[in-house]
């Protein structure tokens, strides 16, 4: 009866609209009304507690920096060197869009700040070099779900709390996927390149190399900065995320005077609005894990996958194709603090790393952002690009099948994923 009503009053209030923070607190007051022990101090105290964390705090900050990066024009200055790096070669924008991507990943951390902050400046410059608007919309869309795999990654920093992962070895962890993405998505766009017959760019000269090379220099550093403190121990996630606050700031407010008191106020309202949101679904859901460890939930899951889940392949495999299913219908950081402390027994007693997982988690989820009927990048690349949601969705058909398939190596592959923490650490 308690799992009926954990799994099906959820779902009920998500379909009627309620927002995710309160369905999940509705639900925990329903089930501690079933249990007859509501502590109402308990509450309070537990709502305070699952946001007062020093790992939380990268939350707000990297979105800020993301945010300053996208303001301060930053975000011209990597097209463009990317542009001349690699926009010679057969499908050269498609090129261009994928690695710009995977730069700005070491500095956003975000799907959605990539695809909005960056997408707006691809779809255009790829539309006008004569690249179709199914196309362009489509490598923009899917190449944005590389920013939460290559560190740093907001996402993983919120699984790492609820996990009790390190973040600083999630973050390593991701980066040999991250770039196996872009690598197959560069694949992908040289093969529509041939049969497509897609325009290039002209090779570059050494002088236009090193004029875009001088003015991305400063924003190429962010990434080196971020990643680079953590593997030295300079500094923590977190305080990684207050370095590339003050970066971001002295790139787009000094160095490049894009950033002006007004733009500046914006920047920091979105912020502000934006880590509120995440802030009160984080610590709902930490009275909501409180409640289903109470009441035996996990338990009743592990049993249920454990009388058919004869091996760790065969669980990955099934949870895989379970986050898939819940990526298309629920936000991203809601899904990671629902199931992490579900799914955290079932890695436990099946051997399984959780940072092997938590990438493969993140992954499964960053595809849900491409796919109906909720993903949120499917609704802002229709705008940004001005294609209909059933065309964008045709055109990434191809774009599923890629990255469904490099999920299916970093599962059956751990090594490709925990290669790096284990370097770094050993």
């Amino acid at each position: 009866m308690v799992l009926v009503v954990f799994i099906g009053l959820l779902l009920v209030l998500f379909l009627i609209g309620m927002p995710v923070a309160f369905s999940m607190g509705f639900t925990s007051f329903v089930l501690m009304l079933m249990d007859g022990n509501i502590q109402y101090a308990n509450m309070a105290q537990r709502l305070m507690g699952g946001i007062n964390s020093f790992v939380i705090l990268a939350v707000p900050l990297f979105l800020l920096a993301g945010k300053l990066l996208n303001t301060g024009g930053i975000t011209d200055r990597i097209f463009d060197f990317c542009k001349v790096c690699v926009g010679f070669l057969p499908g050269g924008m498609g090129h261009v869009n994928v690695t710009s991507s995977v730069i700005f990943s070491g500095m956003s951390g975000t799907a959605v700040s990539d695809a909005a902050g960056l997408g707006q400046i691809e779809i255009k410059a790829m539309r006008d070099a004569g690249y179709g608007r199914g196309f362009s919309s489509a490598i923009t869309a899917a190449s944005s779900t590389i920013g939460p795999i290559i560190p740093p990654s907001l996402p993983m920093v919120i699984y790492g709390v609820a996990a009790g992962a390190s973040v600083g070895a999630l973050f390593l962890a991701g980066v040999i996927p991250g770039l196996l993405m872009g690598v197959a998505m560069m694949l992908l766009v040289s093969y529509f390149a041939k049969k497509r017959d897609f325009p290039r760019e002209a090779r570059p000269t050494w002088p236009v190399f090193f004029r875009a090379l001088r003015r991305a220099f400063l924003p190429l550093l962010t990434p080196v900065i971020i990643i680079g403190g953590i593997y030295k121990g300079i500094f923590t996630p977190t305080e990684a995320a207050v370095v590339a606050v003050l970066y971001a700031f002295f790139l787009a407010g000094i160095v490049y005077r894009e950033l002006t008191w007004k733009s500046l106020v914006q920047v920091l309202r979105e912020t502000a609005r934006d880590s509120a949101i995440i802030g009160i679904i984080i610590s709902m859901a930490t009275i909501y894990g409180n409640v289903i460890m109470r009441q035996r939930i996990p338990m009743e899951v592990l049993d249920f996958f454990t009388s058919f889940a004869d091996s760790a392949l065969i669980l990955l495999l099934v949870l895989n194709l379970f986050l898939l299913i819940v990526g298309a219908f629920m936000e991203t950081i809601a899904a990671i603090t629902i199931l992490t402390p579900i799914i955290l027994p079932l890695l436990n007693e099946f051997g399984i790393d959780p940072v092997h997982f938590g990438i493969i988690m993140v992954l499964n989820l960053m595809i849900g952002l491409l796919t109906p009927p909720f993903g949120i990048v499917l609704f802002v690349i229709s705008k940004i690009g001005g294609i209909g949601i059933l065309q964008l969705i045709r055109e990434l058909i191809p774009f599923y099948l890629l990255l469904i398939a490099v999920l299916l190596i970093i599962t059956l592959f751990p090594d490709l994923v925990l290669w790096l923490p284990k370097l770094m650490t050993s």
